[in-house]
């Protein structure tokens, strides 16, 4: 910036000094009234006006031709090189060429960041759950336009996946678990035989994922068990019947015990099964006499174990039962629940008698329901083993021990077949 100061009688001259000096574009930066001369303040006023103006900033000429510096960088850029274009090209010099390096040596260090990713991702399977993404959306929009979707078996032309989908809920299974066996069904899509009806495709892929359990099996040794559960759900019914199974099959000694003091019922009942099967029952009154009971038949080969039922929300009750079976008794604990509950109470059901350690899964009166997606929904949420099934009131021949082949074929087929 170029500053001078100018001495004039009065305004008018002044500015005109300064326009003939610096320009038109001179800026006022001060004013004021000064005496001189030999008077001191009685000498003649002047007026002194300091002005400004903004000084030119000289051209960096560049070290290196502008040729040289456009050729240089000129393909980092995105510009053509020098030669190659008919239009003239700005000058380039050292100050712009750096500032435009600070900006693209971050970009490049990111863009090889990027492909050292993606050359480390399995582009396969990533475009494999893209597509399936893609059909699953797919079909969720058409099964929401127009009217009512036409079953499965009547639209070839849909989407697997989506038939896969909407066969499993049709069979009661939560949309959840639809997805868990579909996506195992995927890894063996299309099957090798084509014949293969999809209920049959989509149970042979729920076979590996159903655990199960047979603590009856031979060669186990001997085994104390207790039925738990919610009332009314057979599980009186239920000891009779491993009772008889195991007589029958293994021919081994048995002893019959009920700590189910509130029904007379179930105590008599319990009673008549073992003098059918000349089988000892006692009945239990407390904890400490319940390991009499189990020291005294310590010869024996099975213990069953009956108990009362309980309601979930029992918390009394199930502390009882607690002191009877729980932790450290060496009592195997066997839950009993009852396929024609609705699946929020048998939820409940699991989550409370929780509280007790459970060692499997027993499911009754499979041959009141309509469909059995509920025990999938069970099994596969809480992960706990299926030991028996039961499908009717006959002892002991409507006991079913737990297999995932024919179980999927039930839940995937007609009950009645």
């Amino acid at each position: 910036m170029q500053v001078k100061v100018f001495e004039a009688p009065d305004m008018a001259t002044a500015l005109k000094l300064v326009k003939e000096s610096l320009g038109p574009e001179a800026l006022i930066l001060s004013t004021r009234s000064v005496r001189k001369g030999k008077g001191g303040l009685l000498g003649k006023p002047v007026l002194e006006v300091t002005a400004a103006i903004e000084s030119p900033e000289p051209a960096v000429r560049p070290l290196v031709p502008p040729s040289a510096a456009a050729n240089l960088y000129g393909r980092a850029l995105g510009a053509a090189p020098v030669g190659e274009s008919t239009t003239a090209e700005p000058e380039v010099n050292y100050a712009d060429l750096w500032r435009r390096r600070r900006v693209i040596d971050p970009l490049e260090q990111e863009l090889d960041a990027l492909k050292g990713q993606v050359s480390s991702l399995n582009v396969d399977s990533l475009r494999s759950e893209i597509n399936e993404l893609k059909e699953l959306v797919k079909g969720a929009v058409e099964s929401r336009v127009g009217a009512e979707p036409a079953p499965a078996a009547r639209r070839p032309g849909q989407p697997a996946i989506v038939r896969m989908m909407e066969t499993l809920l049709a069979r009661g299974l939560s949309e959840g678990v639809a997805e868990v066996i579909v996506k195992r069904a995927l890894r063996n899509y299309p099957p090798k035989n084509r014949s293969i009806t999809l209920e049959a495709f989509l149970a042979a892929a729920m076979v590996d994922l159903i655990r199960v359990t047979h603590p009856l099996a031979p060669g186990r040794g001997p085994r104390t068990l207790a039925l738990i559960g919610p009332t009314g759900v057979g599980k009186t019914t239920t000891v009779a019947k491993l009772a008889a199974d195991f007589l029958l099959n293994q021919g081994r000694k048995i002893a019959l015990v009920t700590i189910d003091i509130y029904r007379i019922a179930a105590a008599e009942q319990l009673k008549v099964y073992g003098e059918i099967m000349q089988l000892p029952v006692d009945v239990v009154l407390s904890p400490e006499q319940l390991r009499q009971v189990l020291e005294r038949h310590r010869d024996k080969d099975l213990i069953l174990i009956d108990t009362a039922g309980r309601s979930p929300r029992d918390k009394a009750g199930i502390d009882e039962l607690e002191k009877f079976i729980g932790t450290g008794s060496g009592v195997e604990n066997h839950l009993v629940l009852s396929a024609t509950t609705r699946e929020q109470e048998l939820f409940g059901a699991i989550r409370r008698f929780g509280r007790l350690p459970i060692d499997s899964l027993i499911f009754t009166k499979l041959d009141e329901c309509e469909g059995l997606g509920s025990i999938l929904n069970v099994h596969f949420k809480h992960d706990c083993p299926l030991s028996y099934l039961t499908n009717g009131q006959r002892v002991p021949e409507d006991l079913l021990p737990a297999d995932p082949r024919q179980l999927a074929g039930m839940v995937m087929g007609k009950l009645k077949e």
